[in-house]
């Protein structure tokens, strides 16, 4: 397992920070020509870039620089190698990646816990920066952390992303267990629990702030970070398997279905990172995570199997068959765990049961 950790560099005076500015801005310029080499020549493998074609950039960077840099730039053309179209890409980011040739972070014993030495560059040698730990930092503090890390200019000024690796626990025997995972509930499981209710408050908090704005981007992070704790609130004890559905294109085709107000909200539902977040905490808990298909779920009766839109009217749900009613999100959560026991009822269309006039 490989998690990473964001360090800002912002403690540091202007003309340090100055010095890394121009750092990242020529080894945009190097990986940038080693880029136009390697396709010219249609490299597209390797580990490592050659050294006649370092050579044939002018640069100040130092030669352990050069290697770096030649490696990153390796590694985006590598990208386009099992691509039918292939495209010289364009390097455009404001990130380098360092190795321990050069970079060196050593504790501190004043008001800054960290010391960040970047050696070895060339025409800057060496650059020293101060740094504080946090509390997600510390989170991983039995982890081994790894020589590399890698330099990053944002809006907000120059971070470092340090990264932690562990070996991943053997998967765990256990249950299974159904997600659905939703707008006004984040998240409820077939074993009842309801997580995540107050998502749908932070969202209506982001649409009532101006896009792009401070404000706008603290409420965006407030956001994450409740996302964030929400999964790690989720009991896992006996779980061996947790079953989610396969969403994609939330929104595709739905101009016009759904209204405005509600749209402006439901874009900043973040499934994505839910799910991203779900994967991880599973990882480290030993839990295996498989996704089934969605279709059908939210209309399906769990104890039936009757499918029709009007069993679920908001978030209740009951059956115009048999008359089982329930919470709509818990009565889907069930239903995808029975599609990953039964995998017939991955075909939903063979489920559908007409309704009768």
């Amino acid at each position: 397992m490989i998690r990473k950790s964001t360090l800002s560099l912002n403690s540091a005076n202007v003309g340090k920070l100055q010095k890394l500015r121009e750092l990242v801005q020529e080894y945009q310029c190097v990986i940038q020509a080693y880029i136009d080499r390697l396709w010219e020549w249609e490299i597209f493998q390797g580990s490592f870039v050659k050294q006649d074609i370092l050579d044939e950039v002018t640069t100040w960077l130092s030669a352990a620089a050069k290697q770096c840099a030649g490696k990153q730039a390796l590694q985006i053309v590598k990208s386009q190698r099992k691509k039918k179209n292939k495209t010289k890409p364009e390097f455009r980011g404001n990130v380098v990646e360092l190795d321990s040739r050069l970079l060196v972070i050593q504790e501190g014993r004043n008001k800054f816990d960290l010391w960040i030495t970047f050696r070895g560059l060339g025409k800057y040698n060496p650059i020293l920066l101060p740094a504080q730990r946090h509390k997600h930092f510390l989170g991983f503090t039995n982890w081994e952390r790894k020589k590399s890390a890698r330099l990053r200019i944002e809006a907000q000024g120059l971070f470092l992303d340090v990264f932690f690796e562990q070996e991943a626990p053997k998967p765990k025997s256990g249950f299974a267990l159904g997600l659905d995972c939703g707008y006004l509930k984040l998240a409820v499981t077939s074993d009842g629990q309801v997580l995540g209710t107050e998502l749908s408050a932070k969202a209506e908090k982001i649409s009532r702030k101006t896009q792009g704005s401070k404000a706008f981007k603290r409420a965006l992070i407030e956001r994450d970070q409740y996302i964030d704790y929400t999964v790690k609130q989720l009991d896992l004890m006996g779980i061996g398997t947790i079953v989610v559905e396969a969403l994609k294109n939330v929104k595709h085709k739905s101009k016009g279905k759904i209204q405005r107000k509600v749209m402006n909200k439901l874009q900043r539902w973040t499934y994505p990172r839910f799910l991203s977040r779900l994967s991880q905490w599973c990882e480290i808990s030993g839990v295996r995570i498989h996704s089934t298909a969605p279709a059908y779920t939210s209309q399906q009766c769990s104890s039936c199997g009757f499918i029709h839109k009007e069993n679920r009217e908001g978030e209740s749900f009951r059956c115009g068959r048999c008359g089982h009613a329930e919470d709509a999100d818990f009565n889907a959560s069930k239903n995808i765990l029975n599609r990953f026991i039964f995998p017939e009822a991955t075909e939903p269309g063979l489920q559908v049961v007409p309704s009768v006039c």
